[in-house]
């Protein structure tokens, strides 16, 4: 062949699997750290409104009020875990669980009704008369507790043998955590609106915004800068470019197309699905014929190995670069090696 006619042919290896794994964690770890990050700029953020702190400020204050809450400041835990942090015995521990409670009665008996409050002091009763509260005495089932008139107390033969913090741990944190605090949420409405107010701007604000900036910053905003073959930061360690069904450098409307297939038609919609779209383009990606995941496979997209190869944005390029090289005739060819 005269030298005239020598073509120049240009082919790309496919990036290898465990590299391109690798450069999937980098991303996923980055978006994991500055998606925290978010979270937390977002929560500050959200706190400080008007409207947030006056929800707070009421929030605390039932909580003081109802028994069932410790707080101090503009924190607040539950009685149970209160107790649990602190170095009380385990007597305490059972007078504070029951002063809670009964507390919390004379609280529902104030601000709601003498109906609810006989609700809830009628379940104490009940649960604490359970026959689950039993001991083994020398073959003789005895109660934990025992009626004397109309009050509930631990039952004296039981003393020594049923230690202060078994009546703790399965009788009165049970009931606060299982039953009080339920009671709280069903009984008193405001109660209700405030938790659920703050819920609202947890799942519906302060997450999706962390979840969806982090996603943007981490796997698209590099992409506008590595144009060449549309690296993420992970992308770039390992030298994976992108490229189209002709071998050229990924565009960047077919880059944001693939990074809402990726971003929302596999990692926001695997949490709620158990991970099954990240596990079919993971499969994919691993077994498939051209190695390429979910979003890939959609859009006719391959990562290609650029350690010691370049992508071009178009053939005139192609045929720029050829022609300042050399003076022969330069053609493309597309190939795609495995």
């Amino acid at each position: 062949m005269a030298e005239s006619e020598q073509k120049k042919n240009i082919a790309y290896q496919m990036a290898r699997f465990h590299r391109r794994c690798f450069a999937d964690l980098i991303d996923f770890l980055l978006f994991v750290l500055i998606g925290v990050g978010l979270f937390l700029g977002t929560r500050a953020i959200v706190s400080s409104t008007p409207g947030f702190q006056q929800n707070e400020t009421a929030l605390l204050s039932i909580r003081e009020e109802s028994g069932l809450y410790h707080v101090e400041g503009t924190s607040s835990e539950d009685i149970v875990t209160h107790i649990d942090h602190g170095d009380y015995t385990a007597y305490v521990k059972m007078l504070m669980c029951d002063d809670a409670v009964n507390g919390f009665i004379r609280y529902i008996g104030m601000e709601v009704s003498t109906e609810a409050a006989s609700t809830v002091q009628k379940d104490y009763d009940e649960f604490r008369l359970s026959p689950s509260f039993v001991y083994n005495d020398g073959g003789v089932q005895k109660p934990y507790f025992i009626q004397d008139g109309s009050d509930i107390i631990r039952n004296p033969e039981l003393v020594g043998k049923v230690t202060n913090n078994t009546y703790y741990l399965e009788v009165y944190s049970v009931f606060i955590d299982e039953h009080a605090l339920g009671y709280l949420v069903t009984m008193v409405p405001e109660y209700l609106e405030l938790v659920r107010y703050e819920s609202n701007m947890l799942f519906f604000v302060e997450i999706p915004i962390a979840w969806v900036l982090g996603g943007f910053i981490v796997y698209f905003v590099p992409a506008l800068f590595w144009r060449r073959g549309r690296m993420t930061f992970g992308k770039w360690s390992y030298r994976i470019g992108l490229a189209n069904k002709d071998l050229l450098s990924c565009s960047l409307p077919r880059f944001f197309a693939r990074w809402c297939i990726f971003f929302f038609g596999e990692l926001t919609l695997s949490l709620f699905t158990f991970g099954i779209p990240c596990i079919v383009s993971f499969s994919l990606m691993a077994f498939s014929k051209r190695r390429q995941g979910l979003a890939d496979y959609f859009l006719t997209l391959y990562e290609v190995d650029l350690t010691q190869a370049k992508l071009y944005f178009s053939f005139d390029e192609i045929l720029f670069t050829g022609a300042a090289e050399s003076k022969d005739p330069v053609a493309f060819q597309p190939t795609y090696e495995d």
